[in-house]
Parts: structure tokens; sequence; C-alpha cells
């Protein structure tokens, strides 16, 4: 392996690599077959000893601070140009030490490499090559976007994260999401593409479609702009199949568990739908573009909310503005309010809401307090 290899090997491992350089490992190591399996006992090993690299990453926290997204690669273009923090880049000693490490388990990879490669050896670890797991993420205050190997397009919302394994255009499409992300799915007959989530998997042929479902939050929603999608409750194969039809949004309600008849044979009118205990389906007004519908304007760099609670509203602003925000006013939670950032850094933002409602606050590096 080349120095950039490791490099990128240590990127991934660490949770550090960005979209582009996924691709270009992943591109490396489809045409290089040793070091794909030199990768793969890495991989392993990283996975059972994560606390390798985390060590040396405590003791230097002070002095270092881990690159922050592709925007500060070549190739790579954020999907939404916001503002952030100034980036840093961690400097060279710090990636040669990782690099270090990397390479000396390369080396007892490599004998093991050599020990598996006789006609009837192979390491337990290759029979799980297939298993491997690609990882994207877009941190807090940033939103990103990728192609997976099938085409499909995903643009992933400020601290999400998707997962998929290295057969994905095999024989199954599949890909597991934590947080929001937008998908426009290459259609294909015969593989079927599924969104894992905590609570719903969602199945298509080829559509568009948003799905959002943060671990803080309640519900998980998925709203159809094109196409069609059926969702069903995880683990759950008895449970009622859904099938959304166009401009059609989903709720699920995760801490209401009980099933109950549902039919998907009836057109879903205007009005909310109840299905069953916990999901109900609502139709989006048809006359909007998709940058002024709320479950789609981030995508179009803004933020849209419409009676959302000043609580859910925070939780919303604390992914956005990647800040944390306190608020020790119990009325001031339940207020609904109605409006859109786009622009506005979270100091403009706080001004704005200040107008609909009046509360004090005080802004300390990226901790906000508001009373």
């Amino acid at each position: 392996m080349s120095q950039r290899i490791y490099e990128l090997v240590a990127r991934k491992l660490s949770g550090e690599a960005s979209a582009a350089e996924l691709e270009e490992l992943q591109g490396y190591l489809q045409q290089n077959g040793d070091d794909q399996y030199i990768y793969e006992i890495l991989s392993s090993y990283w996975q059972q000893h994560p606390d390798l690299f985390q060590e040396e990453a405590n003791d230097e926290a002070e002095r270092f601070q881990r690159i922050l997204d592709a925007s500060d690669h070549p190739g790579s273009t954020p999907l939404i140009a916001i503002p952030v923090p100034p980036k840093k880049v961690i400097p060279l000693r710090r990636w040669l030490s990782y690099a270090a490490i990397i390479i000396a388990l390369a080396g007892s990879a490599l004998a093991l490499y050599w020990f598996n490669k006789g006609p009837q050896k192979k390491s337990p670890d290759l029979l799980a090559a297939n298993t491997a797991i690609n990882e994207v993420v877009a941190r807090p205050g940033s939103r990103s976007k990728l192609v997976l190997p099938d085409g499909t397009q995903v643009w992933l919302n400020a601290e999400s994260r998707i997962t998929y394994h290295n057969n994905f255009n095999t024989d199954q499409r599949e890909v597991d999401l934590e947080g929001e992300a937008f998908f426009d799915v290459t259609h294909d007959a015969q593989r079927p593409f599924t969104v894992h989530t905590s609570g719903i998997d969602i199945k298509v042929l080829g559509t568009a479609f948003n799905v959002k479902s943060y671990a803080s939050d309640e519900t998980i929603e998925t709203t159809l702009l094109r196409g069609s999608i059926e969702v069903v409750r995880k683990n759950d194969p008895a449970a009622p199949k859904v099938i959304l039809r166009p401009h059609e949004k989903l709720v699920f309600n995760k801490e209401e568990l009980m099933d109950k008849d549902v039919s998907t044979d009836k057109a879903l009118s205007s009005a909310t739908t109840p299905l069953q205990a916990g999901i109900s389906v609502t139709m989006l007004p048809k006359n909007k573009p998709d940058s002024i519908i709320k479950e789609t304007s981030w995508l179009y760099n803004k933020l849209n909310f419409d009676g959302d609670s000043f609580e859910e509203l925070a939780a919303k602003m604390e992914r956005w503005y990647d800040v944390k925000i306190v608020i020790n006013n119990e009325r001031l939670k339940h207020t609904r309010l109605k409006g859109s950032f786009e622009n506005e850094t979270v100091r403009q933002a706080l001004e704005a809401l200040r107008i609909i409602t009046p509360f004090e606050y005080r802004v300390e590096g990226r901790e906000v307090e508001v009373k």
C-alpha cells in the first residue's frame, strides 16, 4: 500500500473519511485484491480494538482537532454552502503517527495474507468480507451528498449517518440511516432499495423521498415526492404495510406500538389518516415548490418550521448551527412558532424569534442559554 492508501484507511477506520475519500479508497481496493484482503484484516482488528487510536487522541485532545468534512479535500464539494467555523487540519506529524500504527498492523496482515493464500486456507475474517460496512457522516452544522454504487443519490442533513455493506450493489440494496436524508433512488425492479431506520423499514424500486429518523426525536417521518414506497414497522413482518403515494407524508410515533387494522386500498384524504396506533399519513400541499415544503426545505439551505414548539425548534437549531441550546423557561418550551431561516447566524435567528415571543438569551461559544 502507498502512503496515500494508509492515510485513507486511517481516516475511514477512525470515522473521518469524506465521501470522496471513501470512493477513492473503494476504487483502489476493487482494483487491488491483495490490498483488499489486508484492509479487511485491518478493519476487523480495528473493530475488535477500537481504543487503539483513541488513547492517543485523548492525550492530544488539547493540541489537535479532527479534520472536519469533505470540503477540505480536492474533488469534494459540499452539497450546500453554509457558514461553518474555520477548519483546522491535523498536522502531518499527527497523521504519521496514525499511519505508523496502520503500517505496523499491515505488516502483520500481509504475513497473514501469504499464510492464508494456500488453496484451502482462508481467514475467518475474509469469509465475512462482503459484510464490511461503509459509513458516511454529516457532522452538525453541515450537509453532505454521496452517490451509492448503484447510482442512487443521497443527501445527508446535519448530524446524520448512513451505512451500507460492501455487497450493496450485488444481490441487494440496503442502507441504514440515523438522522435525516433525501434519496433519489435509481430504478431496479430486480433489486428493491430498502432504508432501515430505528423504527420502520422503507422499500422502494425507484423514487425520490425524504426520511427523518433522529434518535432524539419522538417520531420517524418519511415524505414521498415521486414514485411509491412501502413502509412497514421494523422487525415485525406481521404488521400491516403502508403504501405511500406522491406528496404524502407518513409519521411514525416511536412510543405507540400497538397494531390495528389498516387498509392501503383506499385513497388517502388530505386530512391526517390514522392507519394504526402510532402511524398516520398526511397529504402535503401540491402547489408549493420543494424549497417551501418544510420536509425538504433543508435541501435548499432553509430551516423551515411550521407549528413547531420552541423545544422542537431548538433541537433543529442545534443540528443546523452545531450549538447546544438549554431552555430554562418551561412556558417557552411549549410556545408554537412558524417561520424560516436561511442565511442567518444563530444570534440573528434568536433575535428574529424574540420578535415573535419575548425571551432572554446568552451565547457563550457554542453554548446558548435561553430564559
